[in-house]
């Protein structure tokens, strides 16, 4: 048995992920975890979590930021039990949006998990043909002046590349009813991580692999990339450089595509565990060789906020 470990993004807690629970196959055993803050699961500082381990500023993970929003040993305490294999089984984090960025970063202050996959993000989340870090700030402004609206137009916003949005959008909303919300600090908090996180260094120049630095430092943790075909935050050679993208989905294609999405969940863990390495990645193609034919292609959606 596999065990498949997933992990949601900004502002949506894990229920974002039952419309899979049908499709799953009897080779995999699933659990989708909160993140701290999230979900009605306590912060960090509620959980008792102390930020004197925040030494890790220099990991890279926040290269464009001087004070990362917290330690990454703190938030791998917290999420280590959640995480860990068990009972010997293989585990395979699947991280959506945010937290495929996050999951990527805690494979150096955890042990290593036998596969990753990052779903809906790119080395970066900012990139100057899709959400750019100007639209990016002005949100994280929005987002201070009324949290509430902001939330709320990133829900809806987020979901503009699906075959739907408006079926999409009452989708969500019956999945997250009743809306059990987030703590306001811990969303601010994912909004710099959004604005700093780069894994670019922990792929490593791998193709397929992410440069983990647990348990030995030395073994990279195979990855594989996925995303929504016309997912709205990610800019067209990012979603070009993705090792496979879901037609007919965009960046939630847990609403649109769940059974799509299940399968090739699924196939690239078994994948990776079969052949040792994830599948043939291109993520390592030079995304800036398309800027010039993308240039005049920006995603709409953070600038409209003005609360």
């Amino acid at each position: 048995m596999i065990r498949l470990v997933l992990l949601s993004g900004w502002a949506i807690d894990a229920r974002i992920w039952s419309p899979l629970a049908s499709h799953w196959g009897t080779s995999v055993t699933v659990e989708a975890i909160d993140w701290p803050g999230i979900g009605g699961r306590p912060t960090l500082a509620d959980a008792g979590v102390s930020d004197a381990d925040a030494s890790d500023a220099d990991t890279g993970l926040f290269q464009q930021q001087a004070h990362p929003p917290s330690g990454l040993q703190t938030l791998a305490k917290a999420m280590g039990p959640s995480l860990s294999s068990r009972d010997g089984e293989p585990v395979i984090w699947v991280g959506w949006s945010l937290g495929a960025l996050q999951a990527a970063a805690l494979t150096r202050h955890l042990p290593a998990p036998d596969g990753l996959v990052l779903l809906g993000m790119g080395p970066t989340f900012c990139h100057p043909n899709g959400v750019t870090t100007t639209a990016l700030a002005d949100f994280r402004a929005a987002f201070r002046r009324d949290p509430t609206r902001a939330r709320e137009h990133f829900l809806r916003w987020q979901l503009s590349g699906e075959p739907s949005p408006r079926d999409a959008l009452c989708r969500l909303r019956s999945l997250l009813t009743p809306d059990i919300g987030a703590d306001h600090a811990t969303l601010e908090q994912g909004l710099a991580t959004l604005a700093s996180a780069d894994i670019g260094d922990l792929l490593g120049g791998v193709p397929g692999h992410v440069s983990g630095q647990a348990p030995d430092n030395a073994t990279p943790v195979p990855a594989t990339s996925l995303c929504g075909a016309t997912d709205p935050l990610l800019a067209p050679a990012v979603r070009a450089a993705m090792d496979e993208r879901i037609e007919g989905a965009g960046h939630c294609p847990m609403l649109s595509q769940p059974a799509r999405l299940a399968e090739a969940i699924q196939r690239h863990a078994l994948r990776m565990l079969d052949e040792g390495k994830a599948p043939t990645s291109r993520r390592g193609a030079h995304y800036g060789d398309r800027e010039a034919i993308d240039a005049d292609r920006e995603v709409q959606g953070f600038d409209e906020v003005t609360p």
